[in-house]
């Protein structure tokens, strides 16, 4: 007789505040946002998702600084649950 086995595939969701600041802000229409991703998840694949639900955030993305928990990072970083992920963009002004 054969032992079948069977491998469960174990994917968990982790969520991630996200900070729009200046035209994002603007652009979107939220100030923050709480969006769960698959653990694992780098910066790159949350802006990824970020520009499919929300196309105004997509014209932005290549000059949007990404900083999560406060330290710049880039988008290969990876997110942990309960990240705060600020995206910035450059201020002009005097």
């Amino acid at each position: 007789m054969t032992e079948a086995t069977s491998t469960a595939v174990n994917t968990t969701a982790i969520t991630v505040r996200v900070l729009f600041f200046s035209v994002l802000r603007e652009r979107v229409g939220l100030g923050e946002l709480d969006v769960s991703i698959e653990s694992g998840s780098r910066a790159s694949q949350l802006v990824d998702e970020l520009a499919r639900a929300y196309p105004a955030f997509d014209a932005f993305r290549g000059i949007t600084r990404i900083a999560v928990n406060q330290i710049y990072v880039d988008e290969s970083a990876e997110l942990a649950d309960g990240d705060e992920v600020a995206l910035i963009t450059p201020v002009s002004g005097g």
